[in-house]
C-alpha cells in the first residue's frame, strides 16, 4: 500500500509509546492535496492518469473522476445503497413518523452549540456562550449528531447542513494540521480510539447519506476520503499494543469499516487484518465463557454486539472473510441477554448502564433485531422488535428488514440459571409478566473493573409486572454518579455505614467518569437452580480489614418468595446494615415494612430477627430505600422474607402471639414446630403442605426416631407416607445423625428414611 506505507514513520510510533507525551499530529501529518494524489494506489483503475491530470494542472477533473470512482463503490460498501435512498427514506419516516422531529432536534441543539468551524482543544467557549469541559468536548469528538445532520437534511429540507458538515469535517482536519486538537496523551485525545472510532462510525453514516446528494460535491467527497484514510492511520498507529476494554474495540471497528470501505489503499490488507486479528482478541477475551461481556455491564454488552456486528455484516456485505468463530461468540453474547432478561422482554439494570439516568429496566427489543437478523433464531425473536431502532434501521438489508416482520417466535423455556464466569445468578419460574425473577451479582472483572458498582452479593427483585428491588443507571459527569454508584442505592448489606467501594478514582480527563479502585471479591459457596428450594450462597471479603467476614444466603421457596439471610461475623461490636431500595410504609416495622404499588400488589420486608435498633427512610433524587440497622454487637444475623403480593388480601400480616406468621399456604414459625407427626427444631421453620424448610436446623424427631446434625444447618424436609427426604442447604459436608447413625452429607445431597 504505497500512500499509506510512505506516509508515515512507524518507528516514530514506537518512541511516542515510550514517552507518552510525543505529539501525535507530528508523527501522523495530514498530508496535502497533492501528496495524496502522488500516491495514489495502483488498485484504483486509471490511478495513473488521475496523478498526471492532478499533476498537470486539472485538478478539478482529477478530483471529479476520483469522486465518482468511490461512489461508485459506496453502492456496493456499506449498509445500505445511497442510490435507493429517497425510497428508503420514505420507508423510513413512514416506519419511523416521529424521527424526521428527534432528528431535527439533536441536529438544532447541535448547530446552535458549535460553529460549523468549530474549535477541538481546550479551554473554549461554545456558541452558546458555554465553557466546554472535559465531557462536553469527548462528544463533540464522537460527533454523534452528524447523522441528524444528514437526516434533517433530506427530512426536513435543511439544506445548510449539508456545508455545516462539510465545514465541520475541515476544520477537524486543519486543527489537526495546526496543533489545535486534545492530544491522546492529555487524557482527552481527539483520536483516542473510542472517540475516533465514534467519530468514523457517525461520519460514515452521514457521508453515505450525502452520497444521494447531488450537493454534496466531489470536493467533499475527497475531504471525507483523505479524512477517513487519515483517521485509519492513527487508529492503525496508536493500537498497536492490545488493551483491553470498548475503547479499543471502538477504533477497530471503525478501522475494519474503513479497510472494507476503500480496499484500494489497504491492498496488502494491512488495516483490515490488524483490526479483525485485534478484534478477534477482544472476542476471545473479553467475552466470557457464558457469553457475557466481561466489563458485566448491560450497556457495554450491547455496545459489543453492536461493534461486532457491524464488522460482520459489512463483511458479508463486502465479501470479506471473518473467522467462523465470531458467529459462535456472537450468538452465544444474545443467548447471555436471553438469560438475564427480565419476564417482561426487558433487561436489568447491571453496573454502568449510562442511556437513561434513575431508570430500573433496560429496552432489549431492538438489540434482539440484530440477533434474528443474524440467526432467525425464534426465541431471539420472541424478544426483537419487529422494526429494528431508528439506528439499526440503517444497518439491516431489505431482507433483514422483511424477516423483522415474519420473525418466528419462541418463549423461551429456561427458568433459574446462572451466568457462572461473569457472576450472575437468576432465580425465575417461567415468563409470563407477573412471574418472580430475581438476580444476584457476584462479580468483579479481573481485567477492567472500572464499570463495576459497590453491589457484590446485591440483588434485584421482579414480581408481578414490576420491579420490586431496583438498581439504577447513572450518568458519567452527573453530580450524584459517584453516589448512585456505590451501595447506598444497592440492596446489599454493610459494615459501620461503610459502602463497598471505596477509593474513588477519577478519569484522566476530568469527564466525570470514576472507579473504585477497592472493591469487595466474592466466592460463591453453593448454588442450587432447580427443585422445590432453590438456594445461594456466596461470601465476600469486603469487610476483613474490620476483622467481619460476611455471607449472605438466599433461598426461593417453591417459586413464592424469597429468604435472604446476612451473616456478620466479628471480633469486635460493630453496627450492620440491610439496605433495600424502594419506597415504603415502616408502621410495622421492624417485623413488616411494606412497599404498595398502583394496582394494590407490591412487596413485604419481614424481619423475622428484630433484634433491630432503627428502621429508617432515606434516599437521593427521588429514589429512595428503607436500611435496617443492627444493635452494636460482634455478631448479627439480619434474616428477612421477601414476600411479593398480587393484591391486598395476600399481604403478610402481623406474627399472632406465638410469632408465627401466615403466608398464604406457608406458616413461618421460630424455634419449634409440630407438624404431621413431626417435631421441629430450628432457628427458623417454613412449612407449606410436605415441604418444609429449617434454617439452622438442629433437631427432627419423628415416628421412626429423631435426626440432628453436628452444627446448625440448612435443610429441606419432605415426607410422605412411605418416607422422609432430607436435603442439605449446607455449604460444607455436614453429620446428620440418624437412627441407624450418622451418616455424612455432601451440599444439596439427600438422605432417604423409608418409614417401615
Amino acid at each position: 500500500m504505497v500512500y499509506c506505507k510512505s506516509l508515515f514513520v512507524v518507528g516514530l510510533f514506537f518512541c511516542a509509546i515510550n514517552l507518552f507525551a510525543q505529539n501525535e499530529t507530528a508523527l501522523y501529518p495530514f498530508e496535502p492535496e497533492a501528496y495524496f494524489f502522488e500516491h495514489l494506489p495502483a488498485g484504483i483503475p486509471a490511478g495513473e492518469s488521475l496523478k498526471e491530470e492532478y499533476a498537470a494542472g486539472n485538478q478539478d477533473l482529477a478530483i471529479r473522476n476520483l469522486a465518482n470512482y468511490f461512489k461508485q463503490k459506496a453502492t456496493q460498501r456499506f449498509f445500505f445503497n445511497w442510490e435507493n435512498l429517497q425510497e428508503r427514506i420514505a420507508a423510513y419516516d413512514h416506519i419511523y413518523p416521529n424521527a424526521a422531529k428527534g432528528h431535527l432536534k439533536d441536529a438544532l441543539d447541535h448547530t446552535s452549540t458549535f460553529e460549523s468551524s468549530t474549535q477541538w482543544k481546550l479551554p473554549f467557549t461554545n456558541k452558546s456562550g458555554n465553557e466546554m469541559n472535559a465531557y462536553a468536548i469527548r462528544h463533540l469528538f464522537r460527533q454523534h449528531k452528524a447523522g441528524d445532520l444528514a437526516f434533517s437534511y433530506f427530512l426536513n429540507a435543511k439544506e445548510d447542513y449539508l456545508p455545516y458538515f462539510t465545514s465541520h469535517v475541515s476544520s477537524l482536519n486543519n486543527a489537526y494540521t495546526n496543533g489545535e486538537i486534545e492530544l491522546i496523551s492529555d487524557g482527552n485525545g481527539a483520536y483516542e480510539a473510542f472517540r475516533a472510532g465514534n467519530r468514523v462510525e457517525n461520519w460514515v453514516l452521514a457521508h453515505h447519506l450525502f452520497l444521494a446528494s447531488e450537493a454534496y460535491s466531489p470536493q467533499d467527497q475527497l475531504t471525507m476520503l483523505r479524512t477517513l484514510l487519515h483517521h485509519a492511520e492513527v487508529l492503525y498507529q496508536t493500537n498497536q499494543e492490545f488493551q483491553f476494554g470498548n475503547h479499543q474495540t471502538k477504533g477497530m471497528v471503525a478501522l475494519a469499516v474503513i479497510a472494507m470501505m476503500y480496499p484500494e489503499f489497504d491492498a496488502d490488507k494491512r488495516y483490515f487484518d490488524f483490526a479483525i486479528e485485534n478484534l478477534g482478541q477482544h472476542l476471545e477475551l473479553e467475552v466470557n465463557s457464558d457469553g457475557f461481556q466481561f466489563e458485566r455491564s448491560f450497556h457495554y454488552h450491547v455496545g459489543d454486539i453492536d461493534n461486532y456486528f457491524r464488522v460482520l455484516k459489512l463483511a458479508q456485505i463486502t465479501g470479506n472473510e471473518i473467522p467462523e468463530s465470531w458467529l459462535a461468540k456472537l450468538k452465544g453474547m444474545f443467548s447471555a441477554l436471553v438469560a438475564i432478561a427480565l419476564p417482561t422482554n426487558f433487561a436489568p439494570v447491571i453496573q454502568d448502564d449510562t442511556d437513561h439516568p434513575m431508570a430500573t429496566q433496560n429496552q432489549l427489543d431492538e438489540v434482539m433485531a440484530l440477533g434474528y437478523a443474524l440467526f432467525e433464531d425464534p426465541e431471539f425473536g420472541y424478544f426483537a422488535s419487529t422494526n429494528p431502532s431508528e439506528e439499526y434501521y440503517w444497518l439491516l438489508s431489505q431482507k433483514d428488514l422483511e424477516k423483522l416482520q415474519n420473525k418466528k417466535t419462541s418463549k423461551p423455556t429456561i427458568k433459574s440459571i446462572a451466568l457462572e464466569e461473569t457472576g450472575y445468578y437468576v432465580f425465575r419460574t417461567g415468563w409470563n409478566v407477573k412471574d418472580p425473577y430475581m438476580l444476584i451479582s457476584t462479580g468483579v472483572s479481573d481485567q477492567k473493573p472500572d464499570h463495576q458498582h459497590g453491589d457484590v452479593l446485591g440483588f434485584q427483585v421482579f414480581a408481578n409486572g414490576e420491579m420490586l428491588l431496583p438498581n439504577y443507571q447513572v450518568r458519567y459527569p452527573l453530580p450524584e454518579f459517584q453516589f448512585f454508584k456505590n451501595s447506598w442505592v444497592k440492596n446489599v448489606a454493610l459494615v459501620d455505614s461503610i459502602p463497598q467501594g471505596r477509593e474513588w478514582s477519577g478519569n484522566q480527563g476530568g469527564s466525570g467518569f470514576g472507579k473504585f479502585t477497592k472493591l469487595p471479591k466474592s466466592q460463591v459457596n453453593l448454588w442450587e437452580p432447580k427443585g422445590k428450594i432453590q438456594a445461594f450462597k456466596g461470601s465476600h471479603d469486603g469487610y476483613t480489614d474490620l476483622d467481619v467476614t460476611y455471607e449472605r444466603s438466599v433461598f426461593f421457596l417453591d417459586g413464592d418468595f424469597w429468604i435472604v439471610q446476612d451473616s456478620f461475623n466479628g471480633n469486635t461490636p460493630h453496627s450492620f446494615y440491610q439496605n433495600f431500595q424502594g419506597n415504603y410504609t415502616i408502621e410495622d416495622s421492624p417485623h413488616i415494612s411494606r412497599m404498595n404499588l398502583a394496582d394494590a400488589s407490591g412487596l413485604d420486608l419481614i424481619q423475622l430477627d428484630t433484634a433491630i435498633q432503627s428502621t429508617r427512610i432515606g434516599g437521593n433524587n427521588g429514589k429512595s430505600r428503607i436500611t435496617y440497622q443492627s444493635k452494636s454487637a460482634e455478631n448479627h444475623q439480619f434474616v428477612a422474607v421477601l414476600w411479593p403480593y398480587s393484591n391486598y388480601t395476600d399481604r403478610a400480616l402481623m406474627p399472632d402471639e406465638n410469632g408465627s406468621y401466615q403466608l398464604k399456604d406457608w406458616v413461618v414459625y421460630k424455634g419449634h414446630a409440630e407438624h404431621k407427626g413431626l417435631t421441629l427444631s430450628a432457628s427458623y421453620i417454613f412449612i407449606k403442605d410436605n415441604t418444609i424448610f429449617l434454617m439452622g436446623m438442629q433437631k427432627i424427631t419423628s415416628e421412626v426416631g429423631s435426626f440432628q446434625t453436628d452444627s446448625p444447618s440448612d435443610m429441606m424436609l419432605t415426607h410422605s407416607e412411605k418416607e422422609m427426604t432430607i436435603k442439605s442447604y449446607h455449604k460444607e459436608e455436614i453429620s446428620l445423625i440418624t437412627p441407624k447413625g450418622a451418616i455424612q452429607i455432601q451440599p444439596l445431597e439427600s438422605y432417604i428414611n423409608p418409614k417401615l
